[in-house]
């Protein structure tokens, strides 16, 4: 219900403050469930992807924006799965997000696992390509390009083709989340700034 309220509020202000361009939605699957993993530079990454597509999208969050009891409420409302980044273990947020994708939903994540400055290149982590080998949905990869301080600055969203994990012949999970990865990586080249 929440979600439903935030998201005209959040469309207002990403489109009062980006001149966002979208290319590829009709990558985007319509009923099934899937994975959209996108590179990470911004705090507006899950707003921009959230605004984008028209499904609700279920991502992680950190456990430190649910200390209290109002927080707790609003980010639980719009579908974010509390995560302890601090602790080795994390098999609720697990099971939380296999069963987001077993009802046939949408499951957002940054498979560089923090936000990395543009240019910067990190080993992804291993759970995008976890979840989708478990649970056998497709990923979609998206990649976000331009997002800058000030307003009204143009931001370019490429969303690519799904990329079947049980069509590929790579069971190793580290090896699969850089695929994924690099995938990102080639529509961040390939729509880089010095297009616009």
């Amino acid at each position: 219900m929440l979600y439903a309220i935030v998201k005209p509020i959040a469309k207002l202000f990403i489109h009062s403050k980006f001149r966002v361009e979208v290319i590829g939605k009709e990558n985007i699957p319509e009923h099934t469930a899937f994975i959209v993993a996108a590179n990470h530079s911004s705090n507006y990454d899950p707003i921009l992807l959230s605004c984008i597509i028209k499904r609700e999208i279920h991502f992680m969050a950190k456990v430190e924006l649910f200390r209290n009891r109002l927080c707790k409420y609003f980010f639980s409302e719009i579908h974010a799965i509390p995560i302890d980044r601090q602790k080795g273990i994390v098999i609720r947020p697990v099971r939380n997000v296999l069963k987001v994708l077993d009802r046939g939903e949408v499951f957002g994540i940054f498979p560089e696992g923090r936000r990395c400055k543009n240019g910067e290149i990190i080993q992804p982590k291993k759970g995008v390509a976890f979840f989708a080998c478990k649970t056998n949905v497709p990923i979609v990869p998206v990649a976000i390009v331009g997002v800058k301080k000030g307003y009204r600055t143009p931001v370019k969203i490429i969303i690519g083709s799904k990329i079947n994990v049980n069509h590929l012949n790579i069971s190793d999970y580290s090896t699969l989340a850089l695929h994924v990865m690099n995938k990102i990586r080639e529509l961040q080249t390939n729509n880089s700034e010095s297009d616009f």
